[in-house]
């Protein structure tokens, strides 16, 4: 099976491709972490271009992430949320907890 995510770097940017349910919830949540986490990383940014899906237990992971961010004092981006993805963020207030967010790719 294929990662529902990968890692570029320079900046870090984590991009999520497909669906992000419950089941995808424990893997991005540790994900979110490890880039925030990382000693190297000076910002976290989610590219959520190739996201056709997200559910709540999803945006759980994320507001984990955002939470992570703020702690290790690193702004949180969210790049490329559109259509429902972007409606079911906002409808849930995630893009007012974050520092930045740009729709399209």
């Amino acid at each position: 099976m294929e990662d529902p995510y990968t890692l570029s770097a320079d900046p870090p940017v984590l991009t999520l491709a497909g669906e992000f349910d419950l089941a995808a919830r424990d893997e991005l949540t540790r994900a979110l972490l490890n880039v925030a986490g990382d000693p190297a990383t000076d910002q976290v940014v989610l590219d959520l271009t190739d996201t056709t899906f997200i559910d709540s237990e999803a945006l759980g992971a994320v507001i984990v992430g955002v939470n992570a961010a703020r702690e290790a004092g690193k702004p949180f981006r969210i790049v490329g949320a559109t259509g429902v993805v972007h409606r079911v963020m906002d409808v849930a207030g995630l893009l007012d907890l974050i520092d930045d967010h740009h729709h399209g790719p």
